[in-house]
């Protein structure tokens, strides 16, 4: 094991009606190079993003699964046209800036 392992659960609510949703949730196990919860918590602290509490912990979840399947993957030719924009995305992200210098 070389990462942080989760449990992933996406239950379904309602549809777009706000009809009841009749499926069965789908749950599945995933590893990952980064300690998630913590990151959640940090990502909605963020004043930059203006995220609420959902979006924060959504865009949070999403990324950093997507993310290690692009690592995983990395030589996939499905993710190369997001290699180098993907990289610059995460780079403003960490440095903690939702836009560049250059635009504020």
């Amino acid at each position: 094991m070389s990462g942080y392992r989760y449990r992933i659960t996406v239950e379904g609510l309602s549809d777009k009606k706000g009809e009841p949703l009749d499926l069965s949730p789908v749950s599945f196990e995933v590893e990952n190079h980064d300690e998630i919860l913590s990151l959640i918590e940090k990502m909605k602290a963020r004043d930059d993003l203006g995220f609420d509490t959902n979006t924060a912990t959504s865009f949070t979840v999403g990324l950093k699964l997507f993310s290690e399947v692009m690592m995983e993957n990395r030589k996939h030719p499905l993710f190369e046209p997001l290699r180098h924009s993907f990289r610059d995305f995460m780079m403003l992200l960490k440095q903690g800036r939702a836009k560049p210098d250059s635009e504020e």
